[in-house]
């Protein structure tokens, strides 16, 4: 009986010291498979956020482009080679000005054939502007490289004139009713 008591001790005594070697080992696992159930369960949610940032990009591109366009004082804009104003390149920066979201009051304005065209036509935009707003007041006013969509107001008037004066006059026919 000794003996079988002797034996016991001994083993509960081996077992108590390989337990805590791999409690250690049995901890670090447990850990792990936690963490990893974890993830599991919450998938999509970490990732959805940098995806839909992702999607959204291209989008807040286009918008930004889209208002460049929209505010683009082009070279239809300016008289040639003295870079002032026309009429209707007043009218776009007072609505770009008034008009316009806040956020999106930016004026750009296409570069000239060169680098003293571009400057007198930003400064020909700075007084127009500075006319426009309050004292103390100045929108961002930027150059751009990229060429501004749109044409003349008298090459618009004359397609509209050519377009009337083709169309043939209202009759009625001589056919039944």
């Amino acid at each position: 009986m000794l003996r079988s008591i002797l034996i016991g001790t001994l083993t509960l005594a081996t077992l108590a010291s390989a337990a805590s070697a791999d409690a250690q080992c049995l901890d670090e696992f447990m850990h792990s498979v936690a963490r990893d159930t974890k993830r599991r369960n919450c998938w999509p949610k970490p990732f959805v956020a940098a995806d839909r940032q992702s999607v959204r990009a291209p989008f807040a591109a286009m918008v930004a482009n889209g208002w460049q366009s929209q505010n683009m004082i082009g070279d239809h804009h300016f008289i040639e080679n003295t870079g002032n104003l026309t009429p209707a390149g007043k009218l776009k920066i007072s609505w770009v000005l008034t008009q316009a979201p806040e956020q999106h009051r930016t004026i750009w304005v296409c570069q000239g054939r060169s680098p003293e065209e571009t400057a007198a036509r930003i400064n020909s935009v700075q007084e127009t502007a500075m006319a426009i707003l309050p004292d103390g007041l100045m929108p961002d006013i930027l150059e751009s490289s990229t060429p501004a969509l749109g044409w003349p107001a008298s090459r618009l008037d004359s397609v509209g004139q050519k377009f009337r004066a083709s169309t043939p006059d209202p009759r009625i026919s001589a056919g039944g009713s």
